[in-house]
């Protein structure tokens, strides 16, 4: 008896092949050009609409004019959280951590085994096919809770990647702070250097006049060429600063310097300090322990330690597989149901399950150990700062009473009671007590960014920034920011 195969399909087998064909995906090449991202990288402005979009989302409102007659630290920040490649970089990682938690969630598929899948008798009895063919289907069955517990961990480290995002765009906007502050002190150098330029070149030819007058010793003449020199030296190295800040200003931002040309950058808003009365400093520490990205992303990942403990006590108990199958042998039709295990004989997944308490008592600890540093970086920069501000006083009450001096030494020039050489010598002090009020206050400026990075909360008025970096942790589909290159 012949095995005849039927020209036309069963309708099974095509439901089986349309399955198969519409679960199945598909490759798409997606080549990554270095020459091509150098290309796109040199043409990010300021002016980008897809920029203006975004920002648009993150204020509320907006933005008119556009692109904007100034940048303060809001705007640059939110420009900074749109071209940064870090954020990218730390979206991909929670991407790959969503994907990894959906591959825990799916059920192990069956197996079919065509056994045998055609076998011919040669000395079959006469009147039956010499024919015999087998089918069977594997159903594996997940015991003891394994696959919520593969889930819960899996979800437990897509939050903890959820939250490291969040930590990466907080370090952009740490990262942006210090070229602007950079930025500010220089930019305030330049300028008063620009003055005290003049005012220690007109010591100078004062003195040298005097000197060749045999009214001055040659030491204070040598001592105002060399506070010249220094003079001419800060003013350049100030002026060099500037440019080098505005340049780190773009690094920040992931932008090319080229786009910052023409861009006015406004500083007032990081030149508010705020007074130590004003701070909550009782809910500072309160905060940063428990709200903290980090901290947060420290209790998911020990929130993965306990469903991987759980999981590994629960492969102390075999998976079964259920399998039916059927045979037609020579003729007759042959059911079968099966089971199989493993027998947990010599041993009872001891091992793993060590490892996984060793692991959860590791994430423990590192938390606890997040936490001290933490409470350590909220103390020492709150110090930090309450210093800076009284040192930012000292510097502005001595400034004051140069300036008291100054006034009185040109009441007594024009009433010549002193000399020329005198008053230049008052003013010369006044400028230098202006350079140590600039010094001071960016001091400050750092204590107070050292703290706002150790709180991870913005202690200047940033609606839009906290929104900003809150939202890149909410998934495109769920109203969050979409990746810029999805943009």
């Amino acid at each position: 008896m012949m095995l005849r195969l039927s020209s036309k399909p069963e309708p099974w087998a095509l439901l089986l092949g349309l399955a198969l064909l519409t679960g199945c995906a598909h490759y798409h090449a997606k080549p990554l050009s270095a020459t091509r991202s150098a290309s796109t990288f040199k043409k990010r402005t300021l002016t980008n609409p897809g920029l203006r979009k975004f920002m648009k989302a993150q204020i509320g409102h907006r933005i008119s004019p556009w692109p904007p007659k100034a940048w303060g630290f809001q705007k640059l920040t939110l420009a900074a959280l749109y071209y940064r490649p870090d954020l990218d970089t730390a979206r991909a990682k929670w991407a790959l951590a969503r994907a990894k938690a959906v591959s825990a969630g799916a059920y192990p598929n069956p197996v079919l085994r065509l056994d045998p899948l055609a076998q011919f008798t040669s000395n079959a009895v006469s009147g039956l096919s010499p024919w015999t063919l087998g089918a069977s289907v594997e159903l594996p069955i997940l015991t003891a809770g394994k696959l919520a517990d593969r889930k819960n961990k899996a979800r437990a480290h897509a939050e903890a990647a959820r939250f490291d995002l969040v930590q990466t765009a907080w370090q952009i906007r740490a990262s942006l702070r210090k070229p602007l502050i950079k930025l500010y002190t220089a930019r305030h150098r330049s300028k008063l250097l620009a003055k005290k330029v003049p005012k220690a070149h007109a010591l100078r030819n004062a003195l040298r006049q005097r000197f060749q007058a045999g009214q001055v010793a040659r030491y204070q003449l040598v001592q105002a060429r060399v506070k010249l020199t220094h003079a001419k030296l800060n003013r350049a190295d100030a002026q060099k600063a500037q440019q080098q800040a505005r340049d780190a200003v773009a690094g920040a931002m992931g932008v090319p310097v080229v786009a910052l040309s023409g861009i006015h950058i406004r500083l007032a808003t990081l030149r508010d300090l705020p007074q130590i009365k004003s701070l909550p400093k009782s809910h500072f520490t309160t905060w940063a322990l428990t709200q903290r990205p980090d901290i947060r992303a420290a209790l998911m990942r020990y929130a993965a330690s306990e469903q991987a403990l759980k999981l590994a006590i629960a492969r102390q108990y075999p998976n079964l597989q259920l399998g039916p199958g059927y045979q037609w042998d020579q003729g007759a039709h042959r059911w079968s149901i099966g089971l199989s295990l493993n027998l947990p004989v010599f041993n009872q997944n001891q091992g793993h399950i060590a490892q996984a308490r060793a692991r959860r008592k590791q994430a423990a600890d590192r938390f606890r150990s997040l936490q001290a540093k933490i409470a350590n970086q909220v103390s020492t920069t709150l110090t930090g700062y309450r210093a800076s501000r009284h040192k930012l006083a000292v510097a502005q009450q001595l400034l004051q009473a140069s300036k008291t001096r100054l006034a009185s030494a040109r009441a007594s020039h024009q009433a010549g009671e002193i000399g020329r050489v005198n008053l230049l010598r008052t003013r010369l002090v006044a400028l230098s007590n202006r350079l140590a009020v600039v010094k001071a206050r960016a001091q400050a400026m750092q204590a107070l960014g050292s703290l706002e990075r150790a709180l991870e909360h913005p202690l200047h008025p940033a609606a839009s920034v906290l929104h900003a970096i809150q939202n890149v942790g909410t998934p495109p589909s769920l109203g969050g920011a979409a990746p810029r290159n999805a943009r």
